[in-house]
């Protein structure tokens, strides 16, 4: 029996058609719906509105053409070679969490792959193979029985794909590296749409690509294949200081970090509420340890005593269950500096100074370090795309409005910028994961990579069919 034509678009065998003019007619929606295993959705449809959602309400007012919501890697490969057809342009969403809506679109297809989330172990390889859809909550339940888990976010929502093209900093990555880190082969879909699967012999510009150059550029992500680490238990611990230790906290915080050991991790935030309060507090966890020590040696970096100390230990699987969060959408403005090595007090009288400018105007503001050294710092500056391996932390500046209105987002931004201009003498740049509203510098985000993700992703996708939030 010969190939159908879905069979032949899944073996690669059916070139890309020259375009079409002009916009597509009912009846060629109408032809893709019943090419597809999953779902069309349209304008007027029942659930469009609920498949047209992004994690944050913000944006809201964003009506795609249509979302393809896919079953099977066989629904993209079709979807792509429609819109080749018709010379739209295509919009990848996993988690949906971009903080500048970089997975929806007003004048494309929205293709989704979120229920694409499978999680299955191989015990032989003590590898996972991750659904390109999946959330992270759904990874580290599935994982949780086996005893072991990878080193990703904190957000249960966020999708594994997004954090993976990013990076994907969280607890376990001064023990076992960033997310991207740990990939060994991923199963993709092409601009031409093609499945392939990439992996360091094959395709091994846009492996690397995938793994720190960003989301949504290269190749829609089918699967990918991890290596994994043991997850038994893990000690928690939570520190909290007057605002009037602060710049020793900071001092001793980086101080701590640069010689901790690998199985500790740390964050580190300065932060203004709605009242104008200020607070400082270090939070961490110590993978298969007590957390007594780590909380004793950070006392001692600091100089001071926390005015509030707790301690834990649970099941690993227990506490990122703990961190996930819930599912309740939420709008969040997000800015980040790459800090190469420990800030001087200069630099730290710079981060405090903006937060305390936040007080001020009694509004809501949080400047967080993030650990970057022990194991990131080990993996060589060009194996994967991303830029920042041998960092000594990131700050992450984060402001959660009271409303999603464009006063209240301006607000946030202006914030931010006045953030980045403070700390510029001492940063290097941004996490890409955490874009911000542009035009902007792409050579912020991607350092020294960005002429090499350039010719990547002119390789990959020649015609720009997948269209983001910025280009390279």
């Amino acid at each position: 029996m010969g190939l159908s034509r879905r069979g032949l678009l899944g073996a690669g065998l059916i070139g890309v058609v020259a375009p079409r003019s002009g916009e597509p007619r009912e009846a060629d929606w109408r032809s893709l719906a019943g090419g597809l295993e999953g779902t069309l959705e349209r304008p007027g449809s029942a659930t469009y509105d609920q498949a047209r959602q992004l994690f944050s309400p913000r944006f809201d007012r964003v009506r795609p053409p249509a979302v393809v919501r896919c079953a099977t890697p066989a629904d993209i490969v079709e979807t792509i070679a429609f819109a080749n057809r018709l010379g739209l342009p295509i919009v990848p969403r996993g988690g949906g969490h971009s903080y500048v809506g970089a997975s929806t679109t007003s004048s494309g297809i929205v293709l989704d792959v979120r229920a694409l989330k499978a999680v299955g172990f191989d015990p032989a390889t003590r590898t996972v193979t991750i659904g390109g859809g999946a959330p992270l909550i759904d990874v580290y339940n599935g994982l949780a029985g086996y005893g072991v888990s990878i080193p990703s976010g904190s957000c249960g929502t966020v999708g594994i794909t997004g954090i993976t093209c990013g990076g994907g900093i969280g607890a376990a990555a001064s023990a076992y590296g960033l997310t991207c880190d740990t990939v060994v082969a991923a199963d993709v879909v092409t601009a031409d749409g093609r499945l392939r699967t990439v992996d360091a012999v094959r395709e091994p510009d846009l492996f690397w690509a995938l793994r720190g150059g960003g989301g949504g550029r290269f190749a829609v992500v089918t699967s990918w294949r991890m290596r994994t680490h043991p997850a038994g238990s893990t000690g928690t611990f939570v520190l909290a200081y007057p605002w009037a230790d602060a710049a020793a906290v900071a001092a001793g915080w980086q101080a701590w970090g640069a010689g901790a050991p690998d199985n500790a991790w740390s964050t580190c935030q300065f932060a203004s509420d709605r009242t104008g309060t200020l607070s400082v507090r270090i939070s961490g966890c110590v993978l298969d340890a007590d957390a007594h020590g780590e909380v004793t040696a950070l006392a001692r970096a600091i100089g001071r005593e926390p005015t509030s100390t707790t301690v834990d230990r649970k099941p690993h699987a227990d506490v990122l269950r703990a961190r996930a969060g819930g599912t309740a959408r939420g709008t969040h403005l997000i800015g980040s500096e790459i800090f190469d090595r420990p800030l001087p007090a200069a630099g730290i009288e710079a981060v405090l100074a903006v937060v305390r400018q936040r007080a001020a105007m009694r509004r809501p503001g949080l400047a967080k370090f993030k650990r970057m050294t022990g194991a990131p710092a080990r993996v060589a500056a060009d194996a994967t795309a991303f830029p920042w391996h041998g960092a000594h932390a990131m700050v992450q500046w984060l402001v959660e409005p009271p409303a999603a209105d464009p006063a209240s987002i301006a607000d946030g931004y202006g914030w931010i910028d006045a953030a980045h201009r403070a700390t510029a003498p001492w940063s290097s740049g941004r996490y890409v994961n955490y874009l911000e509203p542009g035009p902007t510098d792409p050579g912020r985000y991607h350092g020294r990579h960005l002429a090499r993700l350039r010719r990547v992703r002119a390789a990959a996708d020649p015609n720009g069919r997948f269209r983001t939030a910025y280009p390279l």
